[in-house]
């Protein structure tokens, strides 16, 4: 059930990600530089996914640590004055990516304590 419940997290993200791809080919063309980068960038999007899977949370923040670097390099040298369309995709990526963070270490801890919240007291 882990799985599964990581998996849906993961899809708004990949949802918002495909779409800002998409908009590279359709609305603001990008040069081939920005390509490779944005390629680095969905490996490390990969390495995360599959590293909340495993439940490997060391790995799954070196991962986003990767994924800072990487995107911090794009989003400084290659997205000045982009399109409003472009930087709503982006705000919504981000935003799916704290919750989809966020929602893998809390279902990996409830399946790793018997799915009971911790008590409050």
């Amino acid at each position: 059930m882990r799985i599964a419940v990581i998996i849906a997290l993961f899809v708004p993200f990949a949802y918002f990600g495909l779409k800002d791809n998409a908009f590279h080919f359709r609305g603001r063309k990008v040069s081939l530089t920005e390509h490779v980068l944005h390629l680095g960038i969905g490996v490390t999007q990969a390495m995360i996914l599959v590293q909340a899977i495993k439940g490997n949370f060391v790995l799954m923040f070196v991962a986003l640590g990767l994924l800072a670097v990487s995107g911090s390099a794009d989003e400084y040298v290659f997205h000045r004055d982009l399109p409003p369309e472009e930087s709503d995709l982006h705000a919504k990526q981000h935003f799916a990516l704290f919750v989809f963070v966020v929602g893998a270490i809390i279902v990996t801890y409830m399946e790793r304590h018997a799915w009971q919240a911790p008590a409050l007291t």
